[in-house]
């Protein structure tokens, strides 16, 4: 699942999805969305972040297909 589908799934906008994944900063809303739309890869932390939070559902491999 990619990180989109699973914030659709869940009826997320991307700002709850920043708070759900606890992120902070400037605007980290518009982090997650272009991590959803597949403009940007998250680093390595952000990677587990995702993992873990979503219990496996989003995995790393998922940005890169």
């Amino acid at each position: 699942m990619t990180l989109e589908q699973f914030r659709l799934k869940k009826s997320f906008s991307h700002k709850d999805l920043a708070k759900f994944l606890g992120l902070s900063g400037t605007s980290p809303e518009s982090t997650v969305c272009r991590w959803c739309i597949g403009d940007r890869i998250p680093r390595p932390k952000y990677m587990d972040l995702i993992k873990n939070k979503t219990k496996g559902a989003v995995k790393p491999a998922s940005f890169y297909a």
